[in-house]
């Protein structure tokens, strides 16, 4: 499922989990593992409680990811 680059939207500089979801094409799971480990921080904000994120700190996620090597996860494959 390939968007065309004229469809993707103009992501704002804070992101909801949602919107991180989409922004980053990662799992619900990730995004769990980045809060957990303090690496991505979503703030409440708004009447509702809305938490959002930097989108700087999501990009420095993904990044981390590819630096690592977990991106592929297939580490633990071949031992």
């Amino acid at each position: 499922m390939t968007r065309a680059l004229a469809a993707l939207p103009d992501w704002p500089a804070a992101l909801t989990e949602s919107e991180a979801l989409e922004y980053t094409r990662v799992s619900v799971a990730q995004i769990k593992e980045w809060r957990d480990r303090g690496t991505v921080r979503f703030v409440p904000r708004g009447r509702n409680g809305a938490a959002i994120a930097r989108r700087s700190d999501l990009d420095a996620a993904v990044a981390a990811m590819f630096e690592s090597g977990s991106a592929t996860g297939t580490d633990g494959w071949f031992d």
